[in-house]
C-alpha cells in the first residue's frame, strides 16, 4: 500500500464523497451540519489536509464511543471519529476495496452478500444498497433448501468489530510487507481509531460506526470466505453471520468445526453459547431472521410513508404476547419510520416504549410526528423515572422531553435532568440531550444553566450549538470556544455566525485567531469577505513539536526558495526521529547547513555582523563546517548557537555512514545512541530558539 496513493488528491476526494453518500444514517446524524459547513470549502480543506499529512504533521484523535441497547440487553458500540479521521479510515479502505476487487467477486452474491462493493472503482457510492443484497441472501437461502439442504446451523462472533487483528488486516492487502513505513504508519492509526483513550490502545479492534470500517471487516473476513469456498462448504454470509447447510447433521457439523478453527487462527471468537444445528422444514425457515445489520440500515427512514390503517395493520403484526412485546423487529421498524401521526397507534408506541429500549431510535423518529402532544413528554418522563440504565437512551429521551414537553413537564423532569447532567461526561449522547432540556428550561424561565456549557464534551458543544442562547455569540461568549475548539466546533461556530449573521469583529476574533479550515469555511459562506493570506509554515510547526522550539513563522520567508526542500529534510528526520537515530542525525545536520546559509544572507541583507561568504571565488559552496568552524565570524559574533551547531555536525562526521574511522586517533566510529540523540536534541532546541529570536527581532 503506497502512501501517495493513499493520500492522493483523487483518493482523498473520493473519500469525502463516500462518507457523504454512505447510508450509515445513525451515525452520520452526529456530524450532519459539520458535513455541510465543511463540504462549503471542500476543495482547500482537502488540499489543506492533504499538505498537513505530507509534511508528517497529522495526528490522529481517539473515537468518542458511545454504547446503544441490544436486544441481549448488552450493548453495540459505535464509534464517533473526528471528520478528517473519517476521510482518511476511508481513503484507507478505497485502496482495501481497489486491491481486493478481483478476489471479492468471487465469493459476492455467491456466499457474501453483506457490503458488496459498487460495480465501478471510482463510484462515489461506495457499496451497494443492503435492501438489494438482502433480497439476494434470501433468494440464496431458498435456493439452497430447495437442493435438497434440510440442516443448517448459524454461527455468530463475539465482538467481531473489536476482535479484528490489525497486522492481519493490513497484511491481507499486502502480504510480502511491501512499503512497510507506511503500513506501520496505519498501524498506529488504527491503535488510536479503535480506542477511546491512550490506555485503552491495542492492537486489535476497528471502529465501529464508519461505512469505511464496514467494508474493512468484510476484508478481514475475506482469507475465511475463500477457505470456505475452497473446502466447498455450503454456506452464506451476511458480515458476521454466518448461516451453515448441509444434507445431514453430521455434515453441517464438520463444516462448523471447519469454520470454527479458521475463525481461532485469526484471533476471532465463536459464540458457542448461540450455536444449534437444527432441522429445517421451508424455504421461509432456512432464510432465518434478518442478521444483525446496523438498526439505521433495517428500515429507511427516508422510504414513503403509510397510510394510517396499512400503518396499524403493520404494527398489529409485528407484536404479540402479555405483555404485549415486539416479536418481529423488521416489520415493526418498517411501521415506526413510516407510520403517520395516529392517536391508536402513538398509545402502542407508548406501551411498548419500556419493554424495547434497543428500538429507541424508531420511537423518536416516529415521536417526530407530533409539534405539540404532552401525552408523549409524560410517557417520556414515566420511561426515565424506571431508571432506564442506558445513558444513549436517556439522552435520546431527553431530547423527546425538551422539544414536546410543556412549562409542567419541563418542571417535573428538572432535579431527575440535573442528576443525569452529572454524569453526562461518560456519554456524548447523554451529554447532547439532557443539556438540550436544560436549555429549553432556561429559555422557558424555569432554571438556570450556569457555566455548565464551559465543561460540555466537545462534541455535544457542537451539536448543542444551534440552540445556545444569544449572550454566547456575543464578547466573551461560548461561540469564540467552539470556533477555537476542535475541527466539529469550528464548524458548527461558523454554521451559527452565518446562520446569526454575527461578524468575528463582534465576538473579538481576527482572521489570523482561527485555523485554515475556520478561514476556508467562513470565507465559503461568505461570513469574511476576503482571505487572511498566510501560509503555513511546516518548517516551525515540526521544530515545535520534535524539538519544543517556539513556534515561530519566520522560516518561509528566511529559507526562501529552499524552504520546500528544508520542509522534507525535516519530514524525513522526524520519521526516522524515533529509531533510526543515526539517519535522523544526517538529516537534521542536512537542515542545519541550509539554515545557517540562508541566515547568512539574511544577516549580510540586514548589515547584521556575524557572516562570511558562503560561495568561494569558483563558484563553489563554502563547507559547511568552515561556516561553522571555532575562530570565524559566525563563531566570534553567535558562539553559544556555532558551538552547539559544530557539536551536531562533528558527531554526525563521526559515525560510521559517514566516515569509518575517526580521523584523529583511527578509532572505529559509533552508531548515533538515544542518549546521545536527547542530548542532542537539547543543544538543537537552544541554537534554533537563537537564530529565531535573532531573525524576529530585525524582521
Amino acid at each position: 500500500m503506497q502512501w501517495s496513493s493513499v493520500i492522493s488528491r483523487q483518493n482523498l476526494a473520493l473519500a469525502w464523497r463516500r462518507i457523504n453518500t454512505g447510508r450509515n444514517l445513525q451515525y452520520k446524524r452526529f456530524f450532519r451540519e459539520a458535513y455541510l459547513v465543511y463540504e462549503s470549502a471542500v476543495d482547500d480543506n482537502l488540499r489543506d489536509f492533504r499538505q498537513t499529512l505530507q509534511a508528517g504533521m497529522w495526528t490522529p484523535s481517539h473515537a468518542t464511543r458511545l454504547y446503544l441497547p441490544k436486544p441481549s440487553g448488552l450493548q453495540r458500540p459505535l464509534s464517533l471519529l473526528a471528520i478528517e479521521d473519517q476521510i482518511l479510515l476511508q481513503a484507507i479502505s478505497n485502496i482495501f476495496a481497489k486491491n481486493l476487487r478481483s478476489k471479492r467477486e468471487r465469493v459476492e452474491l455467491s456466499t457474501v452478500f453483506s457490503n458488496k462493493l459498487a460495480e465501478k472503482d471510482n463510484s462515489i457510492f461506495f457499496t451497494e444498497r443492503w435492501q438489494e443484497t438482502y433480497g439476494a441472501f434470501q433468494k440464496k437461502c431458498a435456493r439452497i433448501f430447495d437442493e435438497g439442504y434440510r440442516w443448517t446451523a448459524s454461527f455468530d462472533l463475539a465482538a467481531y468489530y473489536d476482535t479484528i487483528s490489525h497486522d492481519l488486516l493490513l497484511s491481507i492487502v499486502s502480504p510480502k510487507n511491501k512499503h512497510p513505513q507506511t503500513r506501520d504508519l496505519i498501524a498506529s492509526w488504527l491503535q488510536v481509531w479503535s480506542a477511546d483513550n491512550k490506555s485503552a490502545v491495542t492492537g486489535h479492534g476497528i471502529p465501529q460506526g464508519p461505512l469505511a470500517s464496514d467494508f474493512l471487516s468484510e476484508a478481514f473476513f475475506l482469507p475465511i470466505d475463500l477457505s470456505l469456498q475452497k473446502e466447498n462448504i455450503r454456506y452464506v454470509r451476511y458480515v458476521d453471520d454466518v448461516r451453515l447447510f448441509g444434507k445431514s447433521e453430521n455434515e453441517v457439523r464438520k463444516s462448523a468445526i471447519w469454520l470454527e478453527q479458521e475463525c481461532r487462527h485469526r484471533g476471532l471468537i465463536p459464540q458457542s453459547a448461540k450455536f444449534e444445528i437444527r432441522a429445517i422444514r421451508s424455504a421461509e425457515d432456512a432464510m432465518g431472521s434478518l442478521p444483525s445489520i446496523p438498526p439505521a440500515n433495517r428500515a429507511d427512514p427516508n422510504g414513503a410513508g403509510m397510510s394510517v390503517a396499512d400503518a396499524r395493520r403493520t404494527l398489529e403484526s409485528a407484536i404479540d404476547g402479555r405483555p404485549l412485546k415486539v416479536e418481529d423487529k423488521t416489520r415493526f421498524r418498517y411501521a415506526m419510520y413510516r407510520a403517520p401521526a395516529d392517536t391508536k397507534f402513538l398509545d402502542r408506541a407508548l406501551l411498548l416504549l419500556p419493554r424495547h429500549p434497543e428500538h429507541i431510535d424508531a420511537f423518536v423518529s416516529y415521536f417526530g410526528n407530533f409539534a405539540k402532544r404532552p401525552k408523549i413528554a409524560r410517557g417520556v418522563l414515566d420511561f426515565l423515572e424506571t431508571g432506564v440504565p442506558y445513558s444513549y437512551v436517556r439522552g435520546e429521551l431527553w431530547h423527546v422531553v425538551a422539544r414536546l414537553g410543556s412549562d409542567a413537564e419541563l418542571r417535573r423532569g428538572l432535579d431527575m435532568a440535573r442528576e443525569d447532567a452529572k454524569n453526562r461526561p461518560d456519554c456524548v449522547a447523554l451529554s447532547w440531550g439532557v443539556m438540550h432540556f436544560l436549555l429549553r428550561c432556561e429559555r422557558e424561565g424555569v432554571a438556570r444553566l450556569g457555566t455548565r456549557l464551559a465543561s460540555e464534551n466537545p462534541i455535544s458543544r457542537s451539536l448543542l450549538a444551534p440552540i445556545f442562547p444569544d449572550r454566547e455569540f456575543k464578547l466573551g461568549g461560548h461561540i469564540v470556544t467552539l470556533l477555537k475548539g476542535t475541527m466539529m466546533e469550528q464548524l458548527a461556530g461558523v454554521r451559527e455566525l452565518q446562520t446569526r449573521n454575527v461578524s468575528l469583529n463582534s465576538v473579538g476574533l481576527r482572521q489570523r485567531d482561527l485555523s485554515q479550515t475556520c478561514r476556508n469555511s467562513l470565507l465559503a459562506l461568505g461570513v469574511i469577505r476576503r482571505r487572511h493570506r498566510t501560509k503555513r509554515d511546516w518548517v516551525a510547526e515540526i521544530l515545535s513539536d520534535l524539538y519544543g522550539c517556539q513556534n515561530r513563522t519566520i522560516w518561509r520567508g528566511v529559507l526562501s526558495t529552499e524552504f520546500e526542500h528544508a520542509s522534507q529534510l525535516l519530514v524525513e528526520a522526524k520519521a526516522r526521529y524515533l529509531g533510526a537515530y543515526s539517519d535522523w542525525l544526517s538529516l537534521q545536520d542536512s537542515f542545519n547547513n541550509i539554515v545557517i546559509h540562508h541566515f547568512f544572507h539574511f544577516l549580510k541583507a540586514k548589515g547584521l555582523p556575524g557572516h562570511s561568504v558562503t560561495v568561494d571565488k569558483k563558484g563553489k559552496l563554502v563547507n559547511f563546517g568552515s561556516l561553522i568552524a571555532v575562530g570565524g565570524p559566525f563563531d566570534r559574533e553567535y558562539h553559544d548557537i556555532a558551538s552547539r551547531f559544530r557539536d551536531v555536525h562533528d558527531r554526525r562526521n563521526k559515525l560510521p555512514g559517514s566516515h569509518p574511522y575517526d580521523q584523529k586517533g583511527g578509532s572505529r566510529n559509533k552508531w548515533l545512541k538515544r542518549g546521545e540523540r536527547n542530548s542532542l536534541r537539547a543543544k538543537l532546541r537552544v541554537a534554533l530558539n537563537d537564530i529565531s529570536t535573532v531573525i524576529e527581532a530585525h524582521s
